[in-house]
């Protein structure tokens, strides 16, 4: 395939070319910078923005190796690719960021703990379960309720369920789909009356870090999903700070540059725990293409590039609410009341390109600006109430 004779600097290949992706270029566009995807078909949400595109699987290690050929630094946009092919990629001279050793960790919930628990990062207690020994090990579990998690292939929710020990004997005895997967699980502690945090890291290929306003983030009792966040939180200037330094100390271990979401419990007594870390753009971040001086996407592709990072100061106050598929629309959809909305100040909508809607599917989210938190708070909830799928 050809690159745009356009192309003003270098190439940035990314895996997938999903909403993240898209968001990716559209930050880097200003610049020109270019870009090429690896995705599975031509009419991927990237597609909207960039041409350029490999089309094939995320583990195929021959497209991945096509998609290397075409860049002078490849990144991706969701863990769930080929890691060995990203080590060879990165062996054979192609700057892979984050490194594909920062994947082997994070692809498996169960390496993420030990991770952190080796390298001195607060995290709630677990144990590591097979399929053989699940059911021992969670009756040895001092707690009646406790969270499952899958170690591997769990995304947006799925993989990961809060239970107590009455309710895992009826899905075992029922031989539940949701019980079944043959990487082993993760058995962890229950967040005591927590507040979920997202802290943005950005190391520079210098190892100069930065760190983005901890933001508070709500989720869907039922789906998983973060429903909205706000930034920045409501927790004091002490436990923020304490939020940012463990985030640093979590990401620090890697030795890799890169942008990492990390996701934290609160708990009421003020301890803070690392949950998970995603090594990528993060849905906790969208808010920052409005909010902040530097987005994530604009800070990410300043780390591809070599370049220094950006303020991650806030210009106001946020909310960021997920528009995702309600449970009784499949198919085309559209947005009701979208003129109402584009009528209130300060407000920004990104839609992802997505044809079709299926229950909880991530369509797109709107950003919400204001002076104050309350302000931001009252506007979020006008909106929600307004913007609707039908």
């Amino acid at each position: 395939m050809r690159l745009s004779n356009l192309n003003m600097g270098k190439t940035i290949g990314v895996l997938g070319g999903g909403q993240l992706g898209k968001m990716l270029f559209e930050a880097g566009s200003p610049t020109n910078t270019s870009y090429v995807f690896l995705e599975t078909n031509y009419e991927c949400p990237a597609s909207l923005v960039c041409k350029n595109q490999v089309i094939g699987s995320l583990q195929n290690e021959i497209k991945i190796k096509e998609l290397g050929s075409l860049s002078d630094v490849v990144t991706y946009e969701i863990e769930h690719v080929n890691v060995e092919a990203l080590l060879a990629l990165e062996q054979s001279g192609t700057p892979v960021i984050p490194k594909p050793s920062v994947l082997t960790i994070i692809q498996d919930k169960g390496l993420q703990k030990e991770y952190y628990a080796n390298n001195g990062v607060a995290t709630l207690d677990f144990a590591l379960a097979t399929i053989e020994n699940l059911a021992d090990k969670v009756a040895a579990w001092p707690q009646d309720n406790f969270v499952l998690k899958h170690r591997k292939g769990g995304y947006d929710g799925k993989g990961v369920q809060l239970l107590t020990k009455e309710k895992f004997a009826a899905l075992l005895a029922a031989k539940d789909e949701s019980l079944k997967s043959k990487y082993g699980y993760v058995i962890e502690k229950l967040a005591n009356n927590a507040t979920e945090i997202s802290v943005i890291v950005a190391v520079a290929q210098d190892k100069s870090t930065s760190t983005y306003p901890p933001c508070e983030m709500v989720f869907d009792p039922r789906s998983n999903l973060m429903d909205y966040l706000i930034a920045p939180s409501s927790l004091s200037e002490e436990t923020n700070a304490a939020c940012e330094s463990i985030a640093l100390q979590a990401v620090k271990g890697f030795d890799s540059p890169g942008l990492f979401a990390v996701e934290l419990f609160v708990e009421a007594n003020g301890g803070v725990y690392v949950n998970e870390i995603a090594p990528r753009p993060h849905n906790s971040g969208h808010h920052t293409i409005e909010s902040s001086f530097t987005s994530q996407y604009e800070q990410l592709n300043r780390i591809l590039l070599g370049q220094p990072l950006g303020s991650t100061a806030l210009v106001k106050p946020a909310a960021t609410c997920n528009i995702v598929g309600p449970q009784d629309v499949n198919g085309a959809y559209q947005l009701a009341n979208l003129d109402q909305v584009l009528a209130i100040e300060g407000v920004y909508i990104h839609m992802y390109g997505k044809t079709t809607t299926s229950p909880d599917r991530k369509l797109g989210h709107f950003t919400v600006l204001a002076n104050t938190r309350a302000e931001v708070v009252s506007k979020m909830e006008k909106v929600k109430a307004l913007l609707n799928i039908v």
